[in-house]
């Protein structure tokens, strides 16, 4: 299924309105907490005690916020280009969305200040030629996870950029070992995802 957090385009204003200024909530974590436990209620084959998250770019940011959080539901979370500290990123787009000269709310989006809160595993991954979030974003909550002695993984790419184009394949198979590795407790299985071809259909999409 898909749930649309509070927030997301294409609805009207008082939509819009529940997220503006609110970045730390990731565009309402708790909305998607809230349908797990509905949907596991009536669906006696879903494990909420093996429940995983994986996010890229902003979505990086919200899966490790997840895992932040909300510790006592997601388990294994996967971040990949996070944009972990709104102090340090693109004040073009953290005064659309987060208010103008608001360093409060900015200092409330950021994972890097939360790091003592990990619980779960948790693997981190940015590209060392990223060009959009800069790595220093996945150092700086790395960082704070090892003062505060947490246990996680982390992958810096050598040469990738922002979409791992050139390494998707590789990337892809490290996220879904991490997820098997953690979720099932078992090995990574023979079988790997498909290699994904990179053509101008899928190009157009990843940057429109």
């Amino acid at each position: 299924m898909a749930l649309d957090g509070r927030g997301t385009p294409g609805r009207d204003k008082s939509f819009h309105d529940a997220s503006f200024g609110n970045l730390a909530d990731a565009g309402c974590l708790a909305d998607h907490v809230t349908a797990l436990r509905q949907l596991a209620g009536s669906r006696p084959w879903m494990d909420l005690d093996r429940v995983g998250v994986f996010g890229h770019s902003g979505s990086g940011f919200a899966a490790a916020r997840a895992m932040l959080n909300f510790p006592e539901v997601y388990k294994a979370g996967v971040a990949l280009s996070g944009s972990h500290e709104a102090r340090c990123f693109n004040p073009g787009f953290v005064e659309t969305y987060g208010g103008a000269d608001d360093p409060e709310a900015w200092a409330r989006a950021s994972n890097v200040d939360l790091a003592d809160r990990l619980a779960g595993k948790l693997l981190l991954v940015h590209g060392e030629m990223d060009d959009q979030v800069h790595p220093d974003h996945t150092l700086r909550l790395a960082d704070r996870l090892v003062a505060a002695g947490k246990d996680f993984e982390l992958l810096i790419v050598p040469g990738a950029e922002h979409t791992f184009i050139d390494c998707l394949a590789y990337v892809r198979t490290r996220c879904w070992d991490f997820m098997v590795r953690e979720l099932m407790g078992t090995r990574p299985p023979a079988y790997r995802p498909a290699p994904i071809a990179i053509g101008p259909e899928l190009l157009a999409e990843m940057f429109a």
